[in-house]
């Protein structure tokens, strides 16, 4: 049988680090289906990466031996190459998906891959039914839930068939309907001659279709083949977790709750997202909350801590209502830790990070952090930088960091994704010793096996609305083993549902209309030319949509401030108001040309032009590049919240305020290095890309474009005079 890959004695390293791959010796044929296990730090991303390609043209660094994927070398043919023979499914979705829409993410393989429009559009629907993700078409990526990230990422690369796929932690955020039709999916690749191979940490029922298993140690893999039982041959080698027995303290039920929700009720837009939720948390209780993907757990979460407001309904901390309370003043008693851990830290240090906590409840740091250590393996991490841990480590990392601040309730979202099995051993034994510490607990997980190890009472949640709240047995029978439905958005970074709808004018139209709005408010010299031109302005914001409405006053509205606030300091009155108004229609103009374009739109433009794949890839990658920033921005406030830091509007809190900068920065580049990864593992900068909806000219374009230059001539040689 022909050989899908084959890897003799390659070793690999970062620039400026370790061999993270040693002497690795790996082939697989053509239509296998193989299963990788191992410890966070064993290899097993590297080894996707490179098979991909990514090592070493992406990466960089010192590769040696032979890497052969269909036939080719890895390391002499370039990534256009592999692209069409290699799919890879990210680690972490939010490092993959960047385009406007769902259905736009489907697309960008098959555009790379230069399909026609019209086959493009065949498959997409066909792909998202496959998966039962066709309510999601034209939702945003990023007002997704972890789990339908995770799935619109898989079908991303699933809608292009290719020969191999490798897919790392594909059932990571997954409940247990879509778990069940992403293995189904990958068993009916596999007997369609297809080879797979899959990353993971969780053992589940996908075993059963594998051919082969290989288990990653220290950067040293060991295949085994058929026969054998793979789940034998991980409990053996402890990588999957052996949870004792439950054994936590009975709980008083005539006691009063230490937090309580009640009647809760949340919407966006109209939409109801959370329906009447009510249940309540007592002293050292474990509640583990499941429900399906978009069943609006994470939205509730971020209710506990005050950062959501709700339409109807409170959250009580020791029977008073948390109203009012700021979420950094709520964080001493209720420690919340977000399922993305990048946006928790702020300091250059693990140990730094645990210091933070500990100083906000006035430990003493030494004891403590050793404890902490002992209990999550951090000891040797604790002088390195917190960004740079595998995303397992971070986890730990962050889980502890909200620990150290000893709080009465802990909430943890998702604590088990990217945790391999010695981890969720540590946090299954640290909440059973919370939990005998009078610690309430609540676990908003995916992870039923972690759940039922943790957790004797389980609250399902199922479409914004409590469907049952008793022991694990009787949830477990509550829960339909049927086809996923359509579930309520939750708000990840952006709270609209979807994107604006698209431009009817080609984009080079738009530009042109940018140029000559800012021309025209350049050229303006007058008072009176510059009202003029900011009533316009005012006119087009006004009949925009009301997303498109919201969107600029919140990014116009402090930057137009800060300028009258600074004119009036250093100028008089009639220039203040003149910069105000420039400076406003500056931005007004630049709203309202493009709020509604899409990094879509102008890449069809640019591809129409002809224009060279790199300054294409320049523009667009950034237009994808700001609506994510705005979306980290405001996770990273709350996340800062949550572990303390207040952040109100006032002038003692600047210092505060300040402190951001050091991880939005680093988000920015984290961000800036995710999305070139994306993009160029996903074809992007091949020279075959096509276009889903190919940019046109039309008469109304010409029309449009020579009335602007003709206003802009004009004025300029009024003000001339």
């Amino acid at each position: 049988m022909a050989a899908a890959v084959r890897l003799e004695n390659v070793r690999y390293r970062y620039p400026g680090s370790a061999w993270v791959l040693r002497n690795i010796d790996f082939g697989l044929d053509v239509g296998e289906y193989a299963v990788v296990f191992g410890a966070n730090g064993s290899g097993k991303s590297s080894f996707a990466y490179l098979l991909a390609g990514l090592i070493p043209h992406f990466f960089g660094g010192t590769l040696q031996g032979d890497v052969r994927v269909d036939g080719l070398n890895t390391r002499e043919c370039a990534m256009g190459d592999l692209f069409p023979r290699v799919g890879l499914v990210l680690q972490n979705p939010d490092a993959q998906l960047f385009s406007s829409t769902v259905a736009d993410e489907l697309a960008f393989g098959l555009e790379s891959l230069g399909f026609p429009a019209r086959q493009i559009e065949g498959r997409i629907p066909a792909m998202a039914e496959s998966l039962g993700i066709e309510h999601l078409l034209d939702r945003a990526p990023e007002t997704l839930s972890g789990g339908e990230q995770r799935l619109v990422a898989i079908a991303s690369v699933l809608v292009m068939e290719p020969p191999l796929l490798v897919l790392d932690e594909p059932f990571a955020n997954l409940d247990w309907t879509f778990a069940r039709r992403v293995r189904s999916l990958l068993a009916d690749l596999h007997r369609r001659g297809k080879t797979v191979i899959v990353i993971e940490h969780r053992a589940g029922e996908f075993l059963q279709d594998a051919t082969r298993l290989t288990v990653f140690d220290n950067g040293r893999c060991s295949p085994i083949g058929p026969g054998v039982s793979f789940r034998h041959i991980l409990e053996e080698r402890r990588l999957t977790p052996t949870y004792p027995p439950l054994s936590f303290p009975a709980v008083d039920e005539t006691a009063a709750p230490v937090l309580s929700i009640a009647h809760l009720d949340f919407s966006i837009e109209k939409k109801k997202i959370l329906e009447d939720v009510s249940f309540a948390l007592r002293t050292g209780e474990v509640v583990a909350l499941v429900g399906k993907n978009g069943a609006g757990k994470s939205t509730l979460v971020r209710h506990l801590i005050g950062l959501l407001k709700p339409l109807r309904g409170d959250v009580r901390l020791h029977g008073r209502s948390i109203r009012g309370q700021a979420p950094s003043d709520l964080a001493h008693s209720i420690g919340v830790c977000f399922q993305n851990p990048n946006d928790q830290f702020f300091k250059t240090t693990v140990r730094d990070e645990l210091a933070v906590g500990l100083h906000r409840r006035g430990a003493t740091a030494v004891d403590p952090i050793g404890e902490l250590c002992r209990r999550f393996r951090l000891s040797g991490l604790l002088d390195r930088s917190p960004y740079r841990l595998s995303e397992g480590e971070k986890k730990q990392v962050a889980i502890a960091a909200v620990l150290a601040m000893g709080p009465e309730v802990l909430v943890l979202d998702e604590p088990t994704v990217g945790q391999d099995a010695a981890g969720k051993d540590a946090l299954a034994a640290w909440i059973g010793e919370l939990a005998g510490q009078g610690v309430a607990v609540l676990l908003a997980t995916h992870d039923l096996d972690f759940a039922a190890a943790c957790a004797a009472r389980w609250v399902l949640l199922d479409g914004g609305r409590v469907r049952g709240d008793g022991s694990a047995a009787d949830i477990t029978r509550l829960m339909d083993p049927g086809s996923p439905e359509s579930a309520a958005p939750v708000p990840g970074g952006n709270l609209f549902a979807s994107r604006p709808a698209r431009s009817s004018l080609n984009p080079l139209t738009r530009l042109v209309l940018l140029f000559a709005g800012v021309g025209a408010v350049l050229a303006s010299h007058s008072t009176g030319a510059l009202a003029a031109e900011a009533a316009v302005v005012s006119i087009l914001l006004l009949l925009s949509g009301r997303e498109r409405k919201v969107r600029s006053l919140r990014l116009m509205g402090p930057m137009v401030a800060l300028v009258f606030v600074l004119g009036v300091v250093f100028f008089d009155i009639e220039t203040t108001l003149q910069l105000v108004m420039r400076v406003f229609s500056l931005l007004g103009i630049s709203a309202v040309c493009f709020a509604s374009l899409t990094p879509e739109e102008v890449g069809a433009a640019l591809a129409g032009l002809k224009v060279p794949p790199g300054p294409a890839f320049m523009l667009t990658a950034g237009l994808r590049y700001v609506p994510l920033i705005e979306q980290r921005v405001r996770s990273i406030r709350d996340a800062q919240q949550a572990r303390g830091i207040d952040l109100q509007p006032r002038l003692t809190n600047i210092g505060n305020w300040m402190a951001l900068l050091l991880p939005l920065l680093v988000q920015c580049f984290l961000l800036a290095d995710e999305l070139a990864l994306a993009m160029e593992a996903r074809g992007f900068s091949g020279k075959r890309r096509t276009s889903r909806r190919p940019a046109r000219w039309r008469f109304l374009d010409g029309a449009v474009m020579t009335a602007a230059l003709c206003a802009l001539a004009v004025l300029v040689c009024w003000e001339r005079g």
